[in-house]
């Protein structure tokens, strides 16, 4: 073995990615934004979450407990009057909603009447939003908190109601999460290969001297790689509901239904960043540009109150934020797809967005 040509071979690779502009700005780019990404992320505890209380009590104890509950950032606390109906809030946006019965207060200190202890003991209700199981956690701790600052007297209950008629475990809430994942991955990092392994080969060319038109090739992608995101969304529901027992509170044709639309919108998504890379190399290199955001910024892995708010707002530049948001409230929460407006508009919205800059871009591309 000879030095001077290893020597020689990796100083001609080192040139010609010298040459490459877009591969060293990829280089550089990725793993700077995956220490970022990483280091911010970790950082994060959960806070804001939207709670509403209701007092039916108004004494001293309750607004020494409510007081506690305000200070405690976990909360972004909202006090609702007696009327409302705790099930419907929680379908509205609100992820807990605590209430103070009437007589809580008297109850609570008669615990201890006389000085001798008998069963009467103020009761708090809580109905609870566990389609995020880190977020239910993050809930019940801060109340615990907040109890625990009170005044001597007996001891509170904290009678849970769930919305769901059964617990909801964390594979529960993770599922719809690996199937937009799953989406992700799929279509838009193998159409981005598959584009431009058809412009490395030369078959881009000759496409484009058949009679194919741009919303033809695009319209192909999408029933091919939809198909693949189909399937492989039916695999991960039959083995959850089979081996793991996954809890599906929706229906499954709406839930296969939002798959596909996602989909759609990530093919697009994958022709549009194909313009972006002319090599095979430089495609790999996008890889973590889709797939560190979409892991560490969707709500897939924690919660979006569990990011810096200082990256918050590229967490709502993430598709799949809102992929996770609309699949989470068909198969968890039970809901169809109207009845989540903002997940089912930012997946719609992606979905026309991407399609039609893909179309622009084959155009471009079309005229070089």
């Amino acid at each position: 073995m000879s030095a001077a040509r290893v020597w020689a071979v990796a100083m001609r690779v080192l040139r010609q990615m010298r040459h490459d502009v877009r591969l060293i700005v990829i280089m550089l780019v990725v793993p700077s934004l995956a220490m970022i990404l990483f280091g911010f992320s970790f950082s994060g505890d959960i806070r804001g979450v939207e709670l509403a209380l209701i007092d039916e009590d108004r004494t001293d104890l309750t607004s020494e407990i409510v007081n506690s509950l305000k200070s405690d950032p976990t909360f972004q606390v909202t006090e609702l009057l007696p009327a409302q109906d705790p099930e419907k809030l929680l379908l509205s946006g609100y992820q807990a909603v605590v209430r103070f019965p009437d007589k809580f207060t008297s109850l609570y200190y008669a615990h201890f009447a006389m000085g001798v202890a008998t069963e009467a003991h103020g009761t708090l209700h809580l109905w609870l939003d566990e389609s995020d199981p880190q977020i239910a956690s993050a809930i019940r701790a801060g109340i615990a908190d907040a109890l625990m600052d009170v005044g001597e007297g007996g001891p509170v209950e904290v009678e849970e109601h769930p919305l769901y008629g059964v617990e909801v475990r964390f594979i529960d809430s993770f599922a719809p999460a690996i199937m937009g994942y799953v989406v992700t991955f799929v279509c838009s990092l193998l159409t981005l290969l598959s584009v431009v392994r058809e412009k490395v080969d030369g078959t881009f060319e000759r496409l484009w001297a058949a009679p194919l038109r741009r919303g033809e090739f695009i319209l192909g992608y999408v029933i091919a790689f939809g198909l693949v995101a189909l399937v492989q969304s039916a695999l991960i529901l039959g083995i959850g509901k089979l081996v793991f027992h996954l809890v599906i509170n929706g229906s499954v044709f709406w839930a296969l239904t939002c798959v596909i639309l996602f989909a759609v919108g990530n093919v697009g998504l994958g022709t549009l960043l194909s313009a972006l890379a002319q090599t095979e190399s430089q495609a790999i290199l996008m890889f973590p540009l889709v797939v560190l955001p979409s892991v560490l910024l969707s709500g897939m892995l924690w919660p979006l109150q569990a990011i810096p708010a200082v990256l918050r707002p590229l967490a709502y530049m993430v598709p799949l934020t809102y992929g996770n948001r609309l699949l989470r409230a068909v198969m968890v929460k039970g809901l169809p797809p109207w009845s989540e407006p903002v997940g089912l508009a930012g997946v719609l919205i992606f979905l026309v967005f991407t399609v039609v800059l893909a179309t622009l871009t084959l155009r471009a591309s079309v005229k070089q």
